[in-house]
């Protein structure tokens, strides 16, 4: 019983590893679209004029407030997550 139960969580350990490093590559990709965007303005793409848009009405649907408390959420997740990986 408890080696089912070990393989289950390391299964569960990988599963997870592998959602974070999905989530972290769509970031990566939409920021990069945002910076480009940024960059070259309306000749950048139908990508990046995308991304830059979905950007606006999710800051506009928020507020500050809201967009505050985001990027405080993910600079502690990025924290922790950094602290977890020198333990390791």
């Amino acid at each position: 019983m408890e080696s089912k139960i070990k393989d289950i969580t390391k299964y569960l350990i990988g599963l997870n590893k592998f959602i974070w490093r999905i989530a972290e590559l769509g970031l990566a990709i939409a920021v990069a679209g945002l910076v480009l965007f940024l960059i070259l303005g309306e000749e950048s793409g139908w990508f990046p004029a995308s991304v830059a848009e979905n950007f606006i009405n999710l800051t506009a649907s928020i507020g500050g407030e809201g967009l505050t408390a985001l990027l405080a959420a993910a600079v502690f997740i990025l924290i922790a997550k950094s602290l977890l990986n020198k333990n390791n």
